[in-house]
C-alpha cells in the first residue's frame, strides 16, 4: 500500500502521524467493544464479536508497529536498569492487557449471569478505557505542529491529512457516542430511564477528567493499576487549581454538546436503518 504512494505523501505520514491515527483508533474501539459485551452481548453474534476484537487488535498492531523500535529499546532499559520494582510493574501491565482481553470475552459468553463479580470488574475496565474515544478529539495538534512547518505541501494537508484526520476525529468519537448510547439502553432496560441523563453527564466529568490527565499529564489508561498513587495525587491535584479546573470545565461542555449532538445524528441514523428494513419513507 504505501509502495503505491508518492514519496512526499510517505514522509509525511512517517513525519506527521508515526502511527497515532491507528494507535489512538484502537483505544478508542476497546471500549465500544466492551459496552457491547457488558451491555448488549445478544445483538451480535459470538464469532461477529469475536472477529471484531480481532479486528481490533491487528488496528492497535498497526499503531504500535512505527513505535516498536523505541518502545522495544525502552523495555530492554527497564529490565536491564530498572531494578526489580520496575520489571515486576512491567509485567503486571503485560498480564492487565491479557486479563482485560480475556474478561471482555468471558464476560460477553456469560449471558446468564450479566452482574456477576466478572461483569463489575469489566464495567471497571470499560469506565477506564472510555476516555480514550473522545480524547481523539485533542489529537488535533498532531495535525497542527506536523503541518505548520511548511515542509509539508499544501495540497497534501488539504486532500490528504485533514480529511484523513477528521475521518478519525469522527471514528474516535462516534465509539464515544455508542458507547454510552449502549449503556443507556442497558439502564431503560433494567428499569433505570431515570438515571440516564445524570450518569451521560458523569461520565463526560469524568472523560473531561480523564482526557486533561492524558494530554497534560500524560498518563494512560492502565497507569490506573500501574501506578494509582501517582494517578489519585496527581488527580487530587489537577481538581484543586484553577487552570485545570477551567480547561477540564471547557472540555466538559464541549463533550457534552458534540455527544448530544452526534447522539441525534447516530439515533437518526438508526431510525432511518428501521425504516427501510419495514419498508417505510422516512419522508413520509
Amino acid at each position: 500500500m504505501r509502495s503505491l504512494l508518492p514519496n512526499g505523501i510517505v514522509s509525511a505520514f512517517d513525519n506527521v502521524y508515526d502511527g497515532w491515527i491507528w494507535w489512538n483508533l484502537f483505544l478508542a474501539f476497546v471500549p465500544l467493544l466492551l459496552s457491547f459485551g457488558l451491555f448488549r452481548s445478544r445483538v451480535i453474534p459470538q464469532k461477529w464479536f469475536l472477529a471484531a476484537w480481532s479486528g481490533v487488535g491487528v488496528i492497535g498492531v498497526i499503531g504500535l508497529w512505527p513505535r516498536m523500535p523505541r518502545v522495544m529499546q525502552g523495555w530492554f532499559n527497564i529490565l536491564g536498569d530498572g531494578g526489580l520494582a520496575t520489571q515486576l510493574r512491567l509485567l503486571w501491565l503485560i498480564g492487565l492487557i491479557g486479563v482485560a482481553a480475556a474478561m471482555s470475552w468471558l464476560v460477553f459468553q456469560k449471558q446468564s449471569t450479566p452482574r456477576g463479580w466478572l461483569w463489575w470488574a469489566g464495567l471497571v475496565v470499560f469506565l477506564a478505557f472510555l476516555p480514550n474515544a473522545p480524547y481523539v478529539l485533542t489529537d488535533i495538534i498532531h495535525l497542527i505542529h506536523g503541518t505548520s512547518s511548511g515542509l509539508i505541501r499544501t495540497w497534501v494537508v488539504a486532500l490528504v491529512f485533514i480529511p484523513i484526520h477528521t475521518i478519525a476525529i469522527l471514528l474516535g468519537f462516534e465509539a464515544y457516542v455508542i458507547s454510552i448510547l449502549n449503556l443507556a439502553i442497558y439502564l431503560k432496560q433494567h428499569g433505570a430511564r431515570a438515571l440516564i441523563l445524570p450518569i451521560e453527564l458523569l461520565i463526560h466529568a469524568l472523560c473531561a477528567v480523564g482526557i486533561y490527565l492524558g494530554r497534560f499529564l500524560r498518563f494512560n489508561s492502565w497507569d490506573l493499576v500501574v501506578d494509582p498513587t501517582s494517578v489519585l495525587v496527581d488527580t487530587l491535584d489537577v481538581l484543586t487549581s484553577k487552570r485545570p479546573i477551567a480547561v477540564i470545565a471547557v472540555t466538559f461542555v464541549g463533550l457534552a454538546s458534540l455527544y448530544w449532538l452526534m447522539k441525534q445524528v447516530t439515533l437518526g441514523l438508526k431510525l432511518r436503518i428501521r425504516y427501510a428494513r419495514q419498508g417505510l419513507d422516512a419522508l413520509d
